[in-house]
């Protein structure tokens, strides 16, 4: 059976509801206890003061009789001690037979009982038989006893008493369960109103982003779902907007990677095509001019693939790096021999500026694959740099960092067009663009390469008038 969220929240506030009333009504039960107990502890009290007389009184004729006999006497005791007249069962006497608890023959008048109803007082004597009242199986629980000379010869006690069954402690009971029944009444309604409301602020825009996520799932990327709060839902909101706008951007990236990836294989195919067809309908000769340029775009066509190759490796994490101890800077100087010629025949300017450190600088690194950034960089300047001009690298090392910067004289790349200069297929024109023969691709390579040796790679403004690449690579421990 499913349950939903509303449900699940209804269902906490109300199980802290009922935890809540049944602190309330143990609160209610312990107060009646209590005040039963200091009830009793009261008329226990007022028992403690009353042995002593019965003690005085038993003591003057060494026995109960006369005490059990005078009804004045222990009706002038129950007024004294608690503020009550009782008639205990056994027959009257008109005095009692000691002048010094002689008693006159008038009966004291009857005060009024104490409230919850009088207690019944007992007296018995060593062997709990009982002398004055009429005790019951459950009376003899709270006794005081009276002893002389060491031994109990008679014991005090009281009928059990319910306190709450009549009178002001009754009518307090009464009272103190009203205001219970009402208060909890009032805190139910309160609790399910504040449930309800609760509910509904935290289940609205959840159920807002559930539809909004089922139209992404339908892809959709263009929806958003309005934040309207401050709190975790409201931030949960804006990440998912973050999220949406996330997808949005990868599928546009997409469907012009595609495009992309389509005019850029369609292109030497085309050619290979076209050259193909001449040569098949006896329009051109098959000569090895011919065949060069059908060799040509075979290797375009095969440098294409090979680097989204590397791109798909890069982007799946299974770009393999042979990783040991390898010096930039050296390979800087090995791949500048191999280009120096190409350089000159451009009429392009080359230099090598390392700093003090930098040809003492390590990294953990694949050399191969840096070689491979650095060709892809000198390769860009031999394509893009007007002749004649001017490449410029320079080296620095502190201590953590290697940086490394290639610089060219220009033409130069519009300022917004920089951060864009390492996305997959990105040209600027019209200085920069297919017919100088690159894929578009290397500077992505370089960027996946660098950052798989935990590097970073970026573009600026040169002070040569051209591009700038600045390369991060942090060095090895010693």
């Amino acid at each position: 059976m499913r349950i939903n969220l509303s449900l699940k929240l209804f269902a906490a506030f109300f199980l802290i509801l009922a935890i809540t009333v049944g602190a309330m009504a143990l609160s209610r039960h312990l107060f009646a206890v209590n005040f039963k107990i200091y009830f009793n502890q009261i008329e226990k009290n007022k028992l403690e003061r009353l042995a002593p007389k019965l003690k005085a009184a038993y003591q003057h004729h060494n026995t109960w009789a006369d005490v059990a006999s005078n009804a004045q006497y222990w009706q002038k005791l129950m007024h004294e001690d608690f503020n009550l007249h009782e008639s205990p069962p056994p027959p009257l006497r008109n005095n009692f037979p000691s002048e010094k608890f002689h008693m006159q023959n008038d009966p004291a008048p009857p005060p009024a009982p104490i409230p919850g109803g009088p207690p019944m007082v007992l007296l018995s004597d060593a062997k709990l038989k009982p002398l004055i009242g009429n005790p019951g199986p459950d009376d003899n629980r709270q006794l005081v006893s009276i002893e002389v000379d060491g031994q109990v010869v008679g014991w005090l006690g009281l009928h059990r008493h319910e306190p709450f069954k009549s009178g002001p402690p009754a009518a307090l009971l009464a009272r103190n369960t009203r205001q219970f029944y009402l208060l909890g009444g009032a805190v139910i309604g309160l609790t399910g109103l504040i449930a309800f409301l609760f509910s509904r602020h935290l289940i609205n825009p959840i159920q807002r982003l559930t539809r909004v996520t089922r139209e992404l799932a339908q892809r959709n990327f263009a929806v958003r779902i309005a934040s309207t709060t401050g709190d975790e839902l409201g931030q949960l909101a804006k990440n998912f907007n973050i999220m949406a706008q996330t997808l949005e951007d990868y599928e546009k990236m997409r469907l012009q990677w595609l495009t992309d990836i389509s005019h850029e294989l369609r292109t030497p195919l085309s050619v290979l095509r076209g050259e193909i067809e001449a040569i098949q309908d006896g329009i051109r000769e098959p000569t090895p001019q011919n065949l060069a340029s059908l060799y040509a775009e075979t290797l375009r066509l095969n440098k294409l693939v090979e680097d989204l190759h590397l791109l798909s490796m890069a982007d799946s994490d299974r770009l393999q790096l042979s990783r040991q101890p390898v010096s930039p800077c050296r390979v800087i100087e090995t791949i500048m021999e191999t280009y120096r010629d190409r350089f000159e025949r451009s009429q392009l300017e080359i230099e090598w500026e390392p700093g003090p450190d930098a040809d003492r600088a390590y990294i953990q690194g694949d050399a191969d694959r840096l070689a491979q950034v650095f060709t892809n960089l000198l390769d860009n300047a031999l394509k893009y740099v007007k002749a004649p001009g001017q490449v410029r690298i320079s080296g620095q090392a502190d201590g953590q960092w290697l940086t490394v910067t290639f610089q060219d004289s220009g033409p130069g790349v519009p300022e917004d067009a920089l951060p864009r200069l390492f996305d997959r297929l990105y040209r600027v024109d019209p200085s920069r663009n297919r017919d100088t023969g690159g894929s578009g691709l290397g500077l992505s390579i370089c960027r996946n390469i660098i950052k798989n040796h935990e590097g970073r790679i970026w573009a600026e403004q040169s002070p040569l008038g051209g591009l700038a690449i600045g390369i991060s690579l942090p060095l090895a421990s010693q």
